[in-house]
């Protein structure tokens, strides 16, 4: 069958149909669009993925991390990491700097921690050393020790004088 024989098909098949679901063909008439040149050429803003780093079981990693949206760490890290989330997995290890919105913590974590949105430590989790939380939620097994300070939320209102 040939591509004419093809069209004219698929255009009778289509004839049976309303005429605003079907594809063109070539045998349509050209008609103008009521969007500028500029719109069609415009490329769609493509969203964003995300960046995510997964340090796995048997991953031993020294470094920084930054700019990223979520790290899970299963393995052993030593070093910094400025992320969005942060999960430490049962059995993972972190020993150094975090900085996050979100720290869910089911392995070990050792260091100088500021989470300011929530701070989770989870039944197998232990976190030791300098920690500075918006939310603190500890399930009953979780251990947590050293310097503990909820982060002070400037307002706005302390501002105004009182009468």
């Amino acid at each position: 069958m040939s591509l004419k024989d093809a069209l004219n098909k698929r255009n009778a098949a289509d004839n049976d149909q309303d005429q605003g679901d079907r594809m063109p063909s070539l045998n349509d008439p050209i008609r103008s669009y009521s969007v500028s040149p500029d719109q069609i050429l415009k490329p769609k803003p493509e969203k964003a993925a995300d960046r995510i780093v997964t340090i796995g079981d048997s991953v031993v990693l020294k470094g920084d991390i930054s700019d990223s949206d979520r790290v899970e760490v299963s393995g052993q890290f030593e070093g910094t990491i400025k992320s969005g989330s942060i999960q430490i997995s049962q059995g993972g290890s972190v020993k150094g700097t975090l900085e996050c919105e979100d720290l869910s913590i089911a392995g070990i974590v050792e260091g100088k921690v500021t989470s300011t949105k929530t701070l989770e430590i989870k039944a197998t989790g232990e976190l030791t050393g300098e920690i500075l939380y918006n939310e603190l939620l500890v399930t009953s097994g979780g251990e947590i020790s050293g310097t503990v300070e909820k982060q002070k939320i400037s307002n706005s209102l302390s501002a105004i004088p009182s009468q």
